[in-house]
């Protein structure tokens, strides 16, 4: 993830120009394709191996939306521990089930609480 955050806009950049870019970082690839200016992005090696093939419009809305998206996984990671005890305390339950004062605020605990149950 980081390596795709720090190498996105210089991509497009790239691609905008026709110009080659290409970064190898672990089981990471990334490089294009001139005569339609896509994107490649290869994730695993040989048999493990899975490809995304991104025209340069979608690369600028990738890069254009990329740190929201990652902002927000940052947000969701630092709240597992929370979410967690919330499903473990709401699985016996009937009712809602108010989260604790210093849960992460940025979770939808009515929601999860709906979804927990409806797997019940």
């Amino acid at each position: 993830m980081t390596t795709l955050a720090e190498h996105l806009p210089a991509q497009v950049d790239a691609l905008w120009r026709d110009e080659f870019y290409n970064v190898r970082d672990g089981d990471f690839t990334m490089h294009f394709t001139t005569p339609y200016k896509t994107a490649i992005l290869i994730l695993g090696e040989k048999k493990n191996r899975m490809s995304v093939f991104l025209k340069l419009p979608e690369l600028r809305y990738l890069a254009y939306i990329f740190p929201i998206v990652r902002n927000q996984l940052i947000i969701y990671t630092e709240a597992m521990a929370d979410v967690m005890t919330y499903v473990l305390t709401t699985v016996n339950s009937s009712t809602f089930v108010e989260p604790s004062p210093t849960a992460n605020r940025n979770i939808l605990y009515y929601q999860l609480f709906v979804e927990v149950k409806t797997l019940m």
